[in-house]
């Protein structure tokens, strides 16, 4: 904690009632900074004052009704007027009577600011528009160095070059800016000293070391240390094999300053291919014209033609559906496959029901999200259904995993981050409130017949998309999901592909290697099966930490539980040999026959999580 001093001379007269100090952020996130002016020893203690002149007098603050206005102080305007000119200072975590100074934001952010408005707002202003006395421009970078990560590709040949991706990161996952002087990389038995030079760093601070080759087969991992500090990490698993399809991984839900999050949209997908080493990835702002206007949705569809790199990074133009009316529609992520596709807003009420959307897509090609299924502030139902367009759903992203009930084991139940936020609980003497509903559940949209794989996703609002950083407050303290895709190459259209097959799975971040087959079909399949024969599920994994218990799930009931213990590599061969008629389930909207599906279910040690795409089953001769 410290104290940080703003200065501003004002270009105009204010008038009004109060000066209002805030934690902008940029546009409608406020930054996490927790601000009051009531008691001068206490934590975010604000004082403001004309310069040469007289300290401002405090409003004392009512009750808070929403988490942000703890974000927020006021002042009264002396007379209801401050002269042209004149100098104002604003000190927050003013420690001159006792504060330890303001709480830092647990993200690092660029191109934000703290706002200064006036109020009341003068007639005639618009809706979302306030009144603005001024800025001040911040930058929020990483803290000290607390640990280091280590990214390689999941799949390379044996012998092929590829780099490594090395993160210097402060205790809340952000990169740091104390890079280490030198690495020691421990590959094949070898170990090389890297000094880190500055022309060793991406665009975003993370360090980048090229030239490595594995001489061995099977699965590798590399350790890299940190000599002065002592900081030690390993890579993720790295298959060393001529594969015939390879292994991306990307994450394709994220929002910037477009509508409601931090940071621009360079940023966000400089984040996903420089700073977390994702293969894909797309920004998917919201829908709403107060937010993304129609020129800002040319501006994200520029940025995705700008960031493509076929082979390097690529990139999905897409959008959030979003109407927050909380009746059953839940919200839902448009994607398209090339540079063109329009935003259908949620908003005109020409679109404004998830039917509208299909119908208005007509015949284009797209994919349709359903995301936060379970979370009470816009579930979904899954009364409303296009097969051909939504093929996946998010299964988890920060909010938490929608696949179950806590009850059944569901260790990431939904929750908004800000309302399990301890001081918001401490101030507004409420119990936290029930965030999921339970018809959002996505094994209900199994058991009713959808056939959707599982990704997951950000959603963090931050452009902190793949960070280890983390989003709400202990226990419910999450950190973005990852989707992995199994593809030919990396390219639109192949991942693209993938991702409509659903040859896919979904991680709570980290990057673990799962494959999942029936009876030689690959995840995200339809299968037709003898019902003389047994059904053979295959699966093997490679963990980033010890593997705890894999599971494997038929119609939503857990079939085999396997306790793995110590290994992080494993393999499994499962036979159901039940008939199908005892265990299928009966025709619905969605399934005009009866059906089984499965799908496996991986925990490690260390709590991360992964969802394999299911498989479907009907009977067949």
């Amino acid at each position: 904690m410290e104290a940080h001093v703003f200065t501003l001379t004002l270009p105009r007269e204010v008038t009004g009632q109060t000066l209002v100090f805030w934690s902008g952020g940029h546009r409608w996130i406020k930054l996490e900074i927790p601000m009051q002016n009531a008691q001068p020893a206490g934590e975010g203690y604000v004082s403001a004052r004309v310069i040469g002149g007289p300290q401002l007098k405090p409003v004392p603050r009512p009750p808070p009704a929403k988490m942000h206005e703890l974000m927020r102080v006021a002042f009264e305007i002396p007379g209801g007027s401050i002269p042209a000119g004149t100098g104002l200072k604003i000190i927050l975590g003013d420690s001159s009577l006792g504060s330890p100074g303001a709480r830092s934001p647990r993200f690092s952010a660029s191109g934000v600011f703290l706002a200064l408005t006036s109020e009341p707002r003068p007639a005639g202003l618009p809706p979302h528009d306030l009144n603005w006395v001024g800025a001040f421009p911040v930058e929020i970078v990483g803290g000290p160095l607390d640990n280091i990560r280590v990214l390689a590709p999941s799949q390379v040949k044996k012998g092929e070059r590829f780099s490594l991706t090395i993160r210097p990161q402060d205790r809340y996952g952000n990169i740091s800016p104390q890079v280490p002087r030198r690495l020691l990389v421990k590959l094949d038995g070898k170990t090389r000293e890297q000094p880190i030079s500055p022309d060793r760093l991406n665009r975003v601070g993370a360090v980048e070391l090229n030239g490595f080759e594995i001489t061995g087969n099977g699965v590798a991992r590399i350790a890299v240390e940190d000599p002065d500090t002592g900081l030690k990490a390993r890579s993720n698993p790295i298959l060393v094999e001529d594969p015939a399809r390879r292994l991306f991984w990307g994450l394709i839900h994220e929002h910037t300053e477009l509508s409601d999050g931090l940071g621009s949209v360079d940023r966000c997908y400089h984040n996903m291919r420089y700073g977390s080493r994702l293969d894909f990835g797309a920004v998917s702002d919201h829908d709403h014209r107060f937010e993304t206007s129609d020129a800002m949705w040319e501006m994200a569809r520029e940025a995705a033609i700008r960031h493509h790199k076929p082979g390097a990074f690529v990139t999905f133009l897409g959008y959030e559906w979003a109407k927050w009316r909380q009746n059953g529609d839940g919200d839902r992520n448009v994607y398209y496959p090339g540079n063109e596709g329009d935003m259908l807003r949620s908003e005109t009420g020409e679109w404004d029901r998830p039917s509208k959307l299909f119908e208005a897509l007509g015949d284009k090609d797209a994919l349709i999200i359903p995301h936060h299924t379970a979370y009470a502030g816009n579930f979904c139902d899954w009364t409303q259904h296009d097969p051909g367009r939504e093929r996946l759903v998010e299964i988890y992203s920060v909010w938490g995993s929608s696949e179950m009930d806590r009850v059944e084991g569901n260790p990431f139940p939904v929750r908004n981050p800000r309302s399990h936020d301890p001081l918001w609980l401490e101030i507004s003497g409420k119990p936290p409130p029930d965030d999921e509903v339970p018809v959002g559940f996505v094994q209900n949209a199994l058991k009713l017949g959808w056939k959707v794989g599982f990704t997951a996703g950000g959603d963090m609002h931050r452009s902190h998309p793949g960070d280890d950083a983390t989003q709400g407050h202990p226990p419910y303290r999450y950190k973005p999901g990852l989707t992995a895709v199994w593809a030919k190459e990396k390219t639109r259209e192949s991942i693209w592909a993938s991702l409509k097959s659903r040859c896919c799975y979904a991680t709570t971040g980290g990057r673990m290697t799962l494959w999942m087959s029936l009876n030689d079909y690959p995840m995200g399949s339809e299968v037709v099966a003898n019902p003389g024969k047994p059904r053979v599920v295959d699966f093997e994994a490679h963990g980033t930490d010890h593997i705890a218990t894999v599971e494997l799930v038929r119609n939503n009931g857990v079939l085999v539980r396997e306790k793995v213990g110590e290994r992080e590599d494993v393999s499994f061969s499962w036979k159901d040999s039940d008939a199908f008629r005892d265990v299928a389930l009966p025709t619905s909207a969605w399934a005009k026959v009866p059906f089984i599906y499965y799908y496996v279910r991986l925990t490690q040690a260390d709590g991360e999580t992964g969802w394999t795409s299911p498989v479907w089953v009907q009977e067949g001769g």
